[in-house]
């Protein structure tokens, strides 16, 4: 293989990309073959509740880091947004860009991000350029709103060019963040229907241009999660905010929000869990159908000419490793593409198609700590994902945040090692003296 298609395709296997429904590497994993390979098709699941809800939906929606949840979402997206079903005007707003990720977040954020995308969107709609016209819109009234309600937002250091600043500056600027926060506090009931109201007059106005109903999906907040200084605090603020059933965010347009996966384990109800790929079944024998899913999901990015070229004559052989390594995890399956990809000889070397299987080993090693050997020899026995006690589940979350810990769906959710956890030795000897102590004594 030539220079120019070994990087070509390196380019493809970029595994923190999100990809959009008409890009040709996109694989609709829940509508390939005869089989659902994650229990449900989520896209049609999570469309049909929006389209068929006359009163506005609550959803909310997690998946683990590189399951496939915000290529999804955009999938969703762009089903909701067809004239020939919902005709909706979907908004899609990005935690990422609207919120500080790695601090605590709270109400007035959220609602905040979310009229900024949807006023942005609306005006689109309308054929506005929305920088211009949102000078006079709902951000320079809120704006205006609490420096008559706190004088100390006149002064130089709260100083923000013009309303539509408000979100970007308080993603950045954690003194003026914490100053509206207060403000906002202490009015929150005024605050919550000045915004609902709002929400109304600009679906209103999306109507006007055709579209039947409005709908916001807000994603990103998944990886709310911190450092490991604030992790507990980052992850409270996520769990304060959306506890209780979140009356708070309850908004008069349908609204979708992702939310970090560690708060599943805190008994959160009715939230809808993205899994992985099923690439056998609980009893550990292959399920053919999400093979193939996995399969092609390798094709999209490669063709099958120059897999052979990479991989050499054993070409089956190896991809059927690669997924195999992957436990039925996209980001992973892409993720080892583009590591045999960086390699300088292809096709590759025995020695070196193991390496990367040995690489990938080594970084599992290196988040799994010692004292969570017995519980991963648990999930392992038992398949489920149980939380021991309080202390323990800053460790529990923190293998599922990492992918240690993978969510299949066979009838019933459960729950299997990453096949490079398993391979860590203090992972395999808890598992054979727990297999131990469960044998009847003589």
């Amino acid at each position: 293989m030539d220079f120019a298609d070994q990087r070509k395709y390196y380019n493809r296997c970029h595994f923190l990309e999100s990809l959009a429904p008409d890009d040709e590497r996109n694989l609709n994993i829940d509508g390939y073959g005869p089989e659902k390979v994650r229990g449900i098709n989520w896209v049609d699941n999570l469309g049909r509740r929006i389209e068929f809800s006359d009163p506005p939906v609550f959803i909310l929606f997690t998946g683990l880091p590189g399951s496939g949840k915000s290529t999804e979402l955009r999938r969703l997206a762009a089903r909701l947004r067809d004239p020939a079903r919902g005709n909706f005007l979907p908004v899609l707003v990005d935690g990422e860009n609207s919120l500080d990720l790695t601090n605590p977040v709270d109400v007035p954020d959220v609602i905040a991000a979310i009229l900024f995308a949807v006023e942005r969107e609306v005006l689109n709609a309308e054929g506005k350029d929305p920088d211009n016209a949102m000078e006079e819109g709902y951000f320079r009234r809120l704006w205006n709103w609490l420096k008559q309600t706190d004088a100390d937002l006149t002064k130089a250091e709260f100083g923000i060019p013009s309303g539509p600043k408000l979100v970007a500056e308080m993603r950045t600027r954690p003194s003026l963040r914490n100053k509206v926060r207060t403000i906002i506090s202490s009015h929150l009931s005024s605050f919550l229907k000045d915004a609902r109201d709002e929400l109304t007059l600009l679906e209103a106005r999306a109507q006007r241009c055709g579209r039947s109903r409005l709908v916001v999906i807000f994603d990103s907040l998944e990886k709310l999660r911190g450092t490991s200084e604030n992790w507990e605090q980052v992850l409270g603020s996520a769990e304060r905010i959306f506890a209780g059933g979140a009356p708070h965010l309850h908004l008069p347009v349908h609204v979708l929000y992702t939310i970090p996966t560690a708060l599943v384990s805190r008994r959160f109800e009715h939230v809808s869990f993205l899994p992985m790929i099923k690439l056998a079944n609980r009893d550990g024998t292959p399920f053919q159908p999400g093979v193939d899913a996995a399969r092609e999901l390798v094709r999209r990015r490669i063709p099958d000419h120059a897999l052979a070229e990479i991989l050499g004559p054993a070409c089956e052989d190896r991809i059927a490793e690669l997924i195999r390594w992957s436990g039925g995890y996209p980001r992973e399956i892409v993720r080892l593409l583009q590591s045999a990809l960086a390699n300088e000889q292809l096709p590759l070397a025995q020695a070196d198609f193991e390496r990367i299987f040995n690489e990938l080993k080594d970084a599992y090693r290196k988040i799994v700590p010692a004292d969570a050997f017995d519980w991963l020899a648990r999930v392992a026995a038992e398949q489920y994902y149980t939380v021991l006690n309080d202390d323990h589940r800053q460790i529990a979350d923190q293998m599922l945040l990492n992918n240690a810990v993978l969510r299949y769906v066979n009838g019933n959710d459960w729950f299997n090692l990453h096949p490079a956890v398993a391979e860590i030795p203090g992972v395999q000897a808890a598992r054979l003296a727990l297999t131990a102590a469960a044998k009847p004594a003589p």
